[in-house]
């Protein structure tokens, strides 16, 4: 429990820090301004994205031991991939089902998307598209890996559920009106097959003798 207590001491002192200097972006400068967003354009922004409250999207993953996730990043695509916008006005290639199949590689680019429009936006961004993406794949293999301690894999599956929730709460800060945040048919729906899928696996490893 002491590793675990310095491992969770250092990512609230990482927080912090990024709390304190990403509240410190120089937009005073006029010239600086109009240079981060050309620059900002370039690398492409989205004006669409799915809503849902970051905290509903927690406890769906929680529910779902974290298969919720892609539900929400089908979603999340189908909507950034029709308000994808860039100066050079090229659409991203590879639709919502394949960047869900590969979710753990197009979370990545995502949270790049997002961090960039809540730049462009003048919105804190979250930290760098690399920590959470890394967050994301590795915090799931660590919560897998038995050979680990407990503390760690542990930290593991905390990293993999609250991640997509950190983006989303970054999500729902961008508009000045959020539409409603009625619970969804598909949402429910999702869950229910998520539960039939891991009783499913559940009761092949229990025939295995794995559990």
């Amino acid at each position: 429990m002491e590793q675990l207590s310095s491992i969770l001491l250092g990512l609230a002192l990482l927080y912090v820090f990024y709390i304190l200097i990403a509240g410190k972006w120089d937009y005073a400068s006029q010239a600086k301004n109009a240079e981060l967003k050309e620059q900002l354009k370039e690398q492409g922004l989205s004006v669409r994205y799915y809503f849902i409250p970051a905290g509903r999207l927690l406890l769906f993953n929680i529910l779902s031991g974290g298969l919720f996730l892609f539900y929400w990043i089908y979603k999340q695509w189908q909507a950034v991939l029709s308000g994808y916008k860039n100066s050079a006005g090229t659409p991203l290639k590879y639709g919502p089902v394949l960047r869900t199949l590969f979710a753990f590689i197009s979370f990545y680019q995502l949270n790049a998307i997002t961090n960039r429009t809540c730049l462009y936006m003048h919105k804190r961004p979250t930290l760098s598209h690399w920590f959470w993406g890394t967050a994301l794949w590795a915090g799931l293999a660590a919560a897998w890996t038995p050979v680990l301690p407990r503390e760690w894999r542990i930290l593991g599956g905390v990293l993999f559920i609250i991640a997509p929730s950190v983006l989303q709460r970054r999500i729902n800060a961008l508009p000045k009106e959020l539409p409603p945040f009625r619970l969804k048919l598909a949402e429910i729906l999702w869950l229910i097959v998520c539960w039939i899928f891991l009783a499913a696996c559940w009761r092949v490893l229990a025939h295995q003798g794995i559990l």
